[in-house]
């Protein structure tokens, strides 16, 4: 198993969790992301807010784009990841910097955490059932963000597809969306100077500062406000 950065070591030696490497970055309007045509939106998120849609249907859409090309092109739709990160009944929330390259998120606080789809992404997060596959992905994808000790995740939870048409920016992009239950309160910021003032709030701790947060984490809040009424 590998324990460290270029390290490792028989796991009959050691009882500490196997070490995920973070994942290379290439320049971020370079890397492809993944994309399906805009055509096809209404079949999967036919309203602003969360819906909870066909992923296998939504998967035979989609392909890879350079990120640059498909900022630009308004006939497809951009996949993000969305992980709402839950412990008990609180949620952990974050205010994003202006070093963040989404310019609409610069100082507002969010209930997600994630980022643009690649293609290599695709197996691991469409296969809930399968923590084998989603497990280690998960951890490393949270870990550019935000880190947690040992092995956290209780489980993940597909919530829906989120989508907002506030803005035109916002209608280029559709979330991919889980809720992640961890163990512990415990955590560090991954990403140093591109997030700040984490922290774990319940949700009437967040709609009493609603107005500090962007449009995706107040769609999500309704939704969670519903759910976790019942």
């Amino acid at each position: 198993m590998r324990t460290g950065q270029g390290q490792f070591a028989l796991r009959a030696w050691t009882s500490n969790a196997e070490y995920v490497a973070d994942r290379y970055k290439k320049s971020l309007f370079d890397e492809e992301i993944m994309v399906f045509p805009r055509l096809r939106l209404s079949e999967y998120a036919p309203a602003p807010g969360l819906h909870f849609s066909d992923l296998a249907g939504l998967i035979r859409q989609c392909q890879p784009m350079r990120r640059s090309d498909a900022e630009a092109d308004m006939s497809v739709v951009q996949l993000v990841s969305a992980f709402v990160v839950r412990n008990g009944s609180k949620v952990l929330t974050h205010k994003r910097t202006k070093r963040l390259p989404e310019s609409r998120l610069h100082g507002f606080y969010s209930l997600t955490f994630g980022g643009h789809l690649n293609p290599s992404d695709i197996t691991p997060l469409f296969s809930p059932s399968k923590p084998e596959q989603w497990a280690p992905w998960l951890l490393r994808e949270l870990g550019e963000e935000v880190k947690f000790r040992g092995n956290p995740v209780e489980s993940l939870v597909f919530r829906g597809l989120l989508y907002d048409n506030a803005r035109e920016v916002s209608t280029q992009h559709v979330g991919v969306t889980y809720e992640i239950t961890v163990h512990s309160q415990e955590f560090a910021i991954g990403e140093r100077g591109f997030l700040m003032d984490a922290k774990f709030e319940s949700l009437s701790e967040i709609r009493a500062r609603a107005a500090e947060f962007e449009n995706w984490s107040l769609l999500l809040l309704e939704s969670m406000e519903h759910q976790w009424a019942i």
